[in-house]
């Protein structure tokens, strides 16, 4: 990872002309990571992705790529990045060859370099058995992977992809991951956004979430699912608890929730205070029999939401 980052947005924001704001935002990108945008719909990812792209220009605060503002200096940042909308709209009549080397002409590559960058996006992808075929035929998820290969024709440094996942069965979801690996491995700084949080966690270096146009935390993905102050332990017991057991574990100093489900009990705890060994104790004591217990790591939608939970005050 460089020591200075690609891509800079401090305290960036953007008022719209009815009002609304989106911002304070801020950002740094390092180059060789993949870095993922998160938050709900509508919380300002896209608006931030449009600002580093150099689409719009903020109200306040400061967006750099390669130490120059987007907005300012748009032909020379967009020969750097490879960009994939949100919701791509391509001609249905188009072939998956024909719009690679439609955009190969615009960033002028022709000749034997126009094909041998059409022949290695389409194997990148794995579109290659499919370039022939019209894209009115094509599925969500292929429809993405072109997406995502024609950002790459001229093969930017920076990749930006908004929402890469979205509306993608399981299948066309596996085969974008692999892509996205596959990019990471030659090196490519990648930022995508989603709020789709499984699948930032399986593929981000590190993240910002992003709440109500505003940034939440910036982080590695490591860091947060390690540190977080709010950890589960999983108890799995030979009989069936009842009430009376959730009621005297909530009594433990530490326990912030417990759920039972059948024979197993989830104990929300502050990790801070770790009472694992009072929970374990006194189940053992109310004879229920201990078959397993473990520390259960929380996922990223979990950090996300009690990050939140803390921003906005409970």
């Amino acid at each position: 990872m460089s020591k200075n980052p690609v891509v800079v947005v401090d305290s960036f924001t953007k008022v719209y002309g009815d009002g609304t704001k989106i911002g304070p935002i801020s950002l740094h990108v390092y180059e060789g990571e993949v870095y993922g945008l998160v938050g709900p719909n509508g919380s300002g990812k896209t608006t931030t992705l449009r600002a580093i792209l150099g689409l719009l220009k903020p109200s306040g605060g400061k967006v750099s790529v390669y130490g120059l503002n987007p907005y300012s200096h748009p032909e020379k940042v967009n020969q750097k990045i490879g960009y994939s909308p949100e919701i791509p709209n391509y001609p249905p009549f188009f072939t998956a060859e024909k719009l690679l080397r439609v955009t190969c002409s615009m960033k002028k590559i022709f000749g034997k370099d126009a094909d041998n960058e059409v022949r290695r996006v389409l194997d990148l992808t794995g579109l290659v058995n499919h370039a022939d075929r019209k894209i009115g035929n094509f599925s969500k998820g292929m429809v993405q992977r072109l997406s995502i290969g024609q950002a790459l024709v001229g093969d930017p440094p920076l990749l930006v992809l908004d929402e890469p996942m979205l509306g993608v069965d399981p299948v066309g979801r596996a085969h974008i991951r692999d892509v996205l690996t596959q990019l990471r491995k030659q090196g490519k700084t990648i930022i995508f956004s989603s709020h789709e949080l499984y699948e930032v966690q399986r593929l981000s270096d590190r993240v910002a979430m992003v709440y109500r146009g505003k940034t939440v935390f910036e982080d590695m993905v490591m860091n947060l699912l390690n540190n977080s102050s709010h950890t589960k332990v999983v108890a799995e017991l030979a009989a069936e608890p009842d009430g009376k057991l959730a009621k005297a574990l909530e009594e433990i100093t530490g326990v912030l929730k417990v759920v039972i489900e059948a024979n197993r009990v989830v104990i929300h705890v502050d990790s801070s205070l770790d009472p694992r060994e009072k929970i374990a104790e006194k189940i053992v004591k109310l004879g229920y029999g201990l078959r397993e217990f473990r520390l259960s790591q929380p996922s990223l939608e979990e950090v996300f939401i009690n990050r939140v939970r803390e921003s906005v005050g409970g």
